[in-house]
Order: structure tokens, then sequence, then C-alpha cells
């Protein structure tokens, strides 16, 4: 009876880790088709990339790159769901499961890939600094003794750590937030991705834009799961056929368009 017992228990045992280990082999990609829905992490606060319109709708180049994502899986691009998230707080959602892939204008850095792993370059990014119109700054070099607002878990922030130890780093949670305390020359600068202080300097043209051409070219990756290969493949494989397509080209335009002469380009 005793070693009946211990079949059974062994059964059960060995049932119960199959599961779990089909489970974990299934991956992203079966675990968002069972869903039937994309889970998006995308920035609210990084225009032309991620932003929430007056209507309260997530709108942007990483929106609509999310939303093709979605075509390719489901045949529609609304069957997605953005969640807002931070540059702090991305990673952490990633490899928590709050979310399924990051659209959030994140570098590609060593650092990081020791964490999460990446899709293929999708854009070309380097940092600028913005400044008052009356501002003496010119170039990155001339933040050292200065007070810098940056963005926590930016690279923006790490550049400049690196770059310019001696700046005095005051570092915020929203990108918003650093943009406020520059208007209100509580900071000196703000340093960040080149296309995202072009869009804020147009709406602010008490602000210029200093330190061309960008410092630091900086790629841009969708982060995915580290390990996750059939996932990140799937990612890879979409991007790629958007851009033989030209689906990639158009939204770029649609989106960069007017600044394409200011932009470094994807090789």
């Amino acid at each position: 009876m005793l070693r009946k017992k211990r079949w059974i228990f062994f059964s059960v045992l060995v049932i119960v880790s199959l599961l779990f280990a089909g489970t974990a082999l299934a991956g992203t990609l079966q675990d968002v088709k069972a869903r039937g829905k994309l889970l998006a992490g995308v920035k609210t606060d990084f225009p032309p990339f991620g932003f929430v319109d007056e209507k309260g709708v997530n709108k942007g180049f990483d929106v609509d790159i999310a939303k093709a994502l979605a075509k390719e899986l489901f045949g529609k691009d609304t069957a997605v769901e953005f969640v807002a998230v931070t540059s702090a707080n991305r990673i952490p959602f990633l490899t928590t499961n709050k979310i399924d892939i990051i659209l959030a204008s994140m570098t590609i850095t060593e650092e990081r890939k020791k964490v999460i792993d990446y899709s293929i370059p999708y854009f070309m990014s380097g940092h600028l600094l913005l400044v008052q119109k009356d501002s003496p700054i010119t170039k990155y070099q001339d933040l050292a003794g200065r007070k810098v607002s940056t963005t926590q878990g930016s690279t923006g922030d790490i550049v400049i750590g690196k770059l310019v130890p001696k700046a005095e780093r005051v570092k915020f949670q929203h990108n918003s937030e650093s943009l406020k305390a520059l208007k209100d020359r509580r900071t000196e600068a703000f340093v960040q991705d080149d296309m995202l202080l072009v869009d804020l300097q147009k709406k602010n043209p008490e602000l210029k834009i200093v330190g061309w051409p960008p410092f630091e070219p900086a790629p841009y990756g969708l982060g995915v799961r580290k390990g996750d290969a059939e996932w990140l493949g799937f990612v890879d494989k979409t991007l790629t056929k958007m851009k033989n397509s030209g689906e990639y080209q158009k939204l770029w335009d649609s989106w960069f368009g007017e600044s394409k002469d200011f932009l470094l380009k994807l090789k």
C-alpha cells in the first residue's frame, strides 16, 4: 500500500512538473495568442514616440509599431492593450510579466542586455541639450558645475554622468518634470534624446536646442524577456517585413518627416 501511494504521489508530481514545463516552454508568443491581445509597454510623455492625445488616446511612432505587431498576430491592429511605462519602470514591468514587450524609445545598451533581449534596431537617436534662449551653454562640455535636468533610467542621465561627471544631475521620474525644472530655471539644461527635444522646443519657443550634432548616437530596440527566442524571432521578422514592404518608411515619414534633416540615419 505504501509503495502504491508513493507511486501515485510520484506520478502526480511528474504530471504537475510537465504542466509547468509546458507553460514555461510556451513562451510569450503562445501566451499572447492565447490571450487574444498584445500587452505593449509604451510611454505617454515622449512625443512623437509615445503620448496621449487630447481625447486620451495613445499615439506615436512606438504605438504604431505595436499596432503593426498586433495586426501581424491577429489580423487587426486593435488587438493591443497599451500599458504606460517610464524609463525607470519599463524593464521591471517586462521582467515581472506586466507587459509582453517594451516599445518605449529604449536605447540598446550593453548593461540592459544583461537583463533583457533586444530586437534589431528600429530607430537611430542621439542626445542633445534643451536650454533657455538666453543661456550661454552651447555644448555638453559646458555643463560642468551646472544643474542639469535628467530623467531617471534614461541614457541621457547615464551619458552626462559619464561625459561630464562635474555636472550636477537633477533626476526626475518624468520628462515633463525635467522640462518644468528647466522652464522654472531650477536647472540650466535638459538632456534627452534628440527627437523628444525637437518636439518640446516647437511647443516652447522660449527654449532652444544646442549640442548639435547629437552626441553618443543611440540606436533604439524593442525589449523582450531574456531567452525568449521564439518571441524575439517573431518581432524581428515583423520589423524586417515592415521595412521591406515600405510600411516602416511610411510611419517614419509620418512622424519624423518634418525633422528628417535633423536626425541621424538608421543604417
